[in-house]
């Protein structure tokens, strides 16, 4: 290796960092996604596009009169011919890459989590990732005429999803509670069932490329063999990893012995560390090319490692593979050479058809798949229209399978692959963030925003009077909790027969709280919930022998409780019902004649009395802190 092949890859490896990075931070200011800024970057300093800028301009000759334009005919005439053989010699950092990927999904295998994933999750997953799968496989087979193997990784690598953007935008717009737990089941499940997929069709694939056929049972035989063997290097490097990453501190042996990098990390407590990274990196590449060497699916063999590491070792190793100092550079670097590996020229008017294919047949699965998982299983209607649109976004594992595929599979059609993917995942991270966050805001306005209504101006207006609402409907809670306070509430609901059982109320207003406290300040709160078993808005007081945290905003506890019950085909009476409460709660009094009327037995004449007396009164600002939403 000459010096002037050293000094091209340095050069390479600067543009790309620079361009990539340059990239992120201009996306990042338009709002299309940072992934999408580094894969540009990397597209505009690769051999494919600067090819097309030397086509361009070799038809100008007389722009080499010019100092300025010299060196760039000079390059193009001398240099350039190695600068694109460099970027072959970048692509065994994608293997390696996408290995650390898989094996940080055993993060996710924790029995613990597995349990908590759900039937429910399981099987909406399941549902969108078949028809995903079958619908990618089955166009690009009998519509596009691809071969059977290559039309088989389509569907697969179709199936992963990224939400990395997604859950930045639910932690930005401080969503919780069940969309954002169910979504974060699903992912990962989505992820775990399309690595199978993926290893098992990309072995295959390769065994036809070495001259297999896939007619007989023995490549069945050949195929399983070969996942068992996989699994079996991914226990040797759980092993590795149990012996040089040990669960325990230092003795006084240890500490007593000079020490060294090998000594220091043997005896490292397994707490985020740039040494665990590096020897997390060092056996799982070792491992890698085993079983690359032998021809077998390397994917499996990380994720098994992985999972044998979350159950069976120290499940905090994984944090060292999320060190922010460390983990976005290698995040850029692999976009970045991605980007420069897009074959621009290849862009032709074949290439598109097929890259509209992908994005409808992959839209089209998700979106279906998601909403019949949904509604098979019975979800909320809100996340039944919310959910589907969040797994849209994709890049990460699918640009690190495309490019696998591009380059083990040159011969058999891989670049085809390539050249249809890669621009589907630009055009699928710019749709997928514009219509995350839409989602996610449509989300909020659904189940947060009873602020305006609170604090309208025009409350004498209102629809209903405190009578209409409340009536008799009036208890003591003897809760020591909010959570035993919504039980008490519920227990009452289903004695004045309002709702039949006490999970249909305490469920969904419990779900309510994790979004967003409803207590308003002032010791009040206002849970609510909507149901199709009623037909007219009703309001439930409870008074608390012991005022009880609400995770109010200003941090006092709750003693006065309005739970609102309102009909799901009337939402406007919900409302309606919050500007009838509000007007009660303007004035000063009204807190300390409630608790009296309902210690005298009068509670019916004073709420008729109240609102007789507040028909004509001016409206003016309620001035109790109001819930954040």
């Amino acid at each position: 290796m000459g010096l002037q092949h050293i000094k091209m890859q340095i050069l390479e490896m600067g543009l790309l960092i620079l361009a990539a990075y340059s990239g992120g931070k201009l996306a990042q200011k338009l709002k299309i996604g940072e992934v999408v800024g580094q894969i540009l970057g990397g597209v505009i300093v690769g051999p494919h596009f600067l090819e097309l800028i030397h086509k361009i301009l070799v038809h100008y000759d007389w722009l080499q009169r010019y100092v300025v334009f010299r060196p760039i005919y000079h390059f193009y005439d001398t240099q350039f011919p190695e600068y694109a053989r460099v970027l072959e010699g970048y692509h065994f950092f994608v293997f390696l890459f996408l290995g650390i990927i898989a094996f940080s999904i055993g993060e996710e295998l924790h029995r613990d989590r597995l349990r908590q994933v759900g039937i429910a999750a399981t099987m909406i997953c399941v549902l969108q990732a078949l028809l995903t799968f079958l619908l990618g496989f089955l166009g690009f087979w009998l519509i596009f005429r691809f071969s059977v193997i290559n039309a088989l990784l389509m569907g697969a690598i179709g199936i992963a999803t990224a939400p990395a953007l997604t859950f930045v935008l639910m932690n930005k717009l401080k969503v919780e509670g069940q969309l954002k737990s169910i979504l974060a089941n699903i992912v990962v499940l989505d992820d775990i069932i399309e690595v199978v997929f993926f290893s098992v069709i990309l072995g295959i694939a390769l065994a036809l490329q070495r001259g297999g056929s896939i007619s007989s049972t023995h490549l069945a035989i050949e195929v399983i063999k070969e996942l068992l063997f996989a699994a079996g290097i991914g226990a040797l490097i759980f092993l590795l990893l149990k012996v040089f990453i040990r669960k325990k501190m230092p003795t006084e042996d240890e500490v007593a012995a000079e020490p060294n990098f090998l000594s220091m990390v043997m005896s490292e407590h397994p707490t985020p560390s740039l040494e665990i990274l590096v020897v997390i990196t060092g056996i799982v590449a070792v491992g890698l090319a085993v079983a690359i060497e032998f021809n077998l699916p390397f994917l499996i063999t990380a994720v098994v490692a992985g999972f044998l590491v979350s159950n069976f070792h120290s499940h905090a190793l994984f944090d060292s593979l999320k060190i922010e100092n460390v983990m976005p550079l290698f995040n850029l670097m692999f976009f970045a050479i991605i980007g420069s590996s897009v074959r621009v020229e290849s862009l032709s008017s074949g290439v598109l058809v097929y890259v509209i294919g992908y994005l409808v047949f992959r839209t089209v699965g998700k979106l279906v798949g998601n909403w019949a998982g949904c509604r098979l299983t019975a979800q909320d209607p809100k996340i039944t229209a919310c959910l589907p649109k969040l797994m849209l976004p994709q890049a990460g594992m699918a640009a690190v399978e495309t490019i696998l595929v591009a380059t083990v599979l040159k011969q058999s059609g891989g670049m085809k692959l390539f050249n249809t993917i890669i621009p589907a995942l630009v055009v699928f991270e710019l749709v997928g963030a514009w219509l995350s966050e839409k989602t996610l805001l449509k989300w909020k306005s659904w189940t947060v925003g009873e602020r305006e209504a609170l604090d309208a101006p025009h409350v004498a207006g209102s629809g209903f009077s405190l009578h209409e609402l409340i009536g008799q409907r009036i208890c003591r809670l003897m809760a020591q909790t909010r959570d035993d306070a919504i039980f008490e509430l519920g227990t009452f609901c289903v004695s004045q027969r309002i709702i039949p059982e006490v999970g249909i109320l305490t469920n969904p207003v419990r779900e309510r709280e994790k979004l967003a406290s409803t207590a308003i300040g002032d010791g009040i709160a206002l849970p609510h919930f909507r149901t199709g078993l009623l037909k007219r808005t009703v309001v439930v007081c409870g008074l608390l022998q012991h005022p009880v945290d609400w995770n109010a905003p200003d941090h006092q506890p709750v003693d006065l409780v309005f739970l609102l019950i309102s009909p799901e085909q009337y939402p406007e009476e919900h409302l309606e019902a919050i500007r009838a409460i509000g007007l009660a709660l303007r004035k000063p009094d009204f807190r300390d004649g409630l608790t009296q009327a309902v210690a005298d037995g009068t509670t019916a004449a004073y709420l008729k009395s109240f609102t007789e007396a507040k028909k004509d009164a001016p409206t003016a600002d309620f001035t109790g802190q109001t819930a954040q939403t």
